[in-house]
């Protein structure tokens, strides 16, 4: 009882110590904070104080918690809210000046984003071989990088896909490039916002627009570097998993192995065959059979092609092949061939218009066309005359009207 007097008499005094220490060291911090001018104090008449933040603690605050927080660079919405600027031109409240500086601003965060995320890839690779073992690496790959880098290259390669805006961003900036008055309008307004002479402002101007092009005509190295990066993560992450699941001393075939050996031999725990399923339980390993084994692949021997011989060809076959392609020449549409069809059928007229041709020749379209076609070789004696009239059905065809007439 004496004991349990002292403890309760005891407490209020170390509670008080407590607070007073912990006073201490906030009055402490709070001295540092001021010496590091991290904030300012204003003493009030009635020697209150009042603790303010300058502009740039609050700069440096934010940056810290978004370090803590480790959330990517997201680009949902950047380069298609410069494309929307730049491309609306034509709408009625347009602002020229305001399109330029905002979309200087949402390019110059997508380029960094850019560069921030190809960097923490890189670091994802280092964490990835420093040593880990299965499941932090399974941690990393499916719940740290997937959550932390996923969106953000997935939004990349598809809705804020640079190759889905740029070409029109670029055309339409160097369209304004060229036109003096666009050029004098964005000037005179952006000196008007800023209070600037219109110098400055026409460098501005002209800075942004310069920016813009050359960080949009410079991504495809970087989005290629990333791709890279990112296959490499994928890559080396699989790799060490393999590594620490097979060891040094074997392959994945005997990993395998020796897992199907060990829960063929734990069939008779209760513990392990409760906790196993039921094709597990009723698919029990007896002995190793022809099947049971990976059969690696059999050398086969070397392709030899066989050599292809061309048969030598007596005098004879030779000449009778000679004498079927002659036949096969001689019997085709030739121009004296042709020659002497129109003459006969002209009969000393001196001419033969189309509708008199015979239903035969007039119905060949292959025939009718080499006539049309030989009419001007010089071994044939007509000529292809177009005349006035209804247009005549030849070949399948409705044709211009025309005669054949004796040249000489």
């Amino acid at each position: 009882m004496e004991a349990e007097g002292v403890t309760a008499t005891s407490t209020p005094a170390a509670r008080t110590k407590s607070a007073d220490e912990l006073q201490d060291y906030a009055s402490y911090i709070l001295r540092r904070l001021v010496e590091c001018a991290w904030v300012e104090r204003e003493q009030h008449t009635d020697y209150s104080e009042t603790i303010t933040f300058p502009d740039y603690a609050f700069t440096l605050l934010e940056a810290l918690r978004t370090i803590q927080e480790q959330k990517p660079r997201e680009f949902k919405g950047q380069l298609y809210t410069a494309h929307q600027l730049i491309t609306s031109a034509n709408k009625k409240d347009f602002s020229p000046a305001l399109a330029i500086t905002q979309a200087y601003e949402n390019v110059r965060q997508v380029a960094r984003g850019l560069s921030e995320l190809n960097q923490n890839i890189r670091r994802y690779i280092e964490r990835a071989t420093h040593g880990r073992d299965v499941p932090e690496l399974l941690r990393i790959q499916f719940d740290d990088y997937s959550q932390t880098l996923g969106p953000a290259y997935h939004a990349l390669k598809t809705s804020d896909h640079v190759s889905r805006y740029r070409r029109a961003i670029v055309d339409q900036l160097q369209r304004w490039q060229r036109n003096a008055v666009w050029l004098e309008e964005a000037t005179h307004e952006l000196a008007l916002q800023r209070r600037i002479t219109p110098s400055q402002a026409g460098d501005e101007i002209a800075h942004n627009i310069t920016f813009i092009i050359q960080q949009l005509e410079a991504l495809d190295p970087i989005i290629a570097e990333i791709d890279r990066r990112h296959a490499q993560y994928l890559k080396t992450s699989l790799r060490q998993v393999r590594y620490q699941l097979v060891g040094v001393n074997g392959n994945f075939k005997d990993r395998l192995i020796t897992l199907a050996r060990m829960l063929s031999d734990s069939t008779g725990n209760p513990e392990i065959e409760f906790n196993m399923g039921a094709a597990m339980k009723t698919q029990i390993v007896r002995q190793p059979h022809a099947n049971s084994f990976y059969t690696p692949p059999q050398k086969r021997s070397a392709f030899a092609p066989v050599i292809v011989e061309s048969p030598a060809l007596a005098l004879s076959e030779l000449a009778a092949l000679r004498n079927a392609t002659l036949l096969e020449v001689t019997q085709a549409l030739s121009p004296q061939k042709v020659n002497q069809l129109i003459l006969g059928l002209m009969n000393g007229a001196g001419q033969v218009h189309l509708r008199d041709l015979p239903a035969t020749l007039r119905d060949d379209l292959h025939t009718l066309t080499s006539v049309v076609a030989f009419s001007h070789h010089p071994e044939v004696q007509y000529g292809i005359e177009v005349v006035e009239g209804v247009p005549v059905l030849a070949g399948g065809f409705v044709v211009q009207p025309f005669q054949l007439r004796l040249t000489s």
